[in-house]
């Protein structure tokens, strides 16, 4: 399922890009990144986080903007990876995650818990 991670309103926060590389490195082992060079694509760098003793993987993406992120994952991989992200960015930039569809979304905060967003999920089924 598809997953984004942007702004609440319009900011001139915007992620920095090398700083988010090294973050992404550091913080897990088994990941592929990929430089996007073209200015037309709506992404600037994509990248692919395996979880072999799941069998599962995480597709993310940084959009071209800098200031969002787009997952392809189960629920529980991307709301973790949302989590550890929201550590990244200032305390004072409000962040959203949602579905694709919008059918849900959860205000990142300094303290969002996974169980956050299950009872989220669950209620909006």
């Amino acid at each position: 399922m598809e997953y984004l991670i942007t702004p609440t309103s319009a900011t001139n926060w915007k992620i920095n890009q090398a700083d988010f590389i090294e973050s992404l490195k550091q913080h897990w082992s088994k990941i592929e990144i990929n430089l996007i060079n073209n200015a037309e694509d709506f992404y600037s760098l994509e990248w692919i986080i395996k979880f072999p003793n799941k069998n599962q993987r995480l597709d993310g993406a940084l959009h071209q903007d800098k200031q969002g992120i787009s997952l392809d994952g189960d629920l529980e991989t991307c709301a973790n990876f949302a989590i550890w992200f929201r550590s990244l960015v200032p305390e004072n930039q409000a962040l959203l995650f949602y579905d694709q569809g919008y059918n849900f979304d959860i205000q990142l905060q300094k303290n969002t818990q996974i169980l956050d967003f299950m009872k989220i999920c669950l209620t909006t089924v």
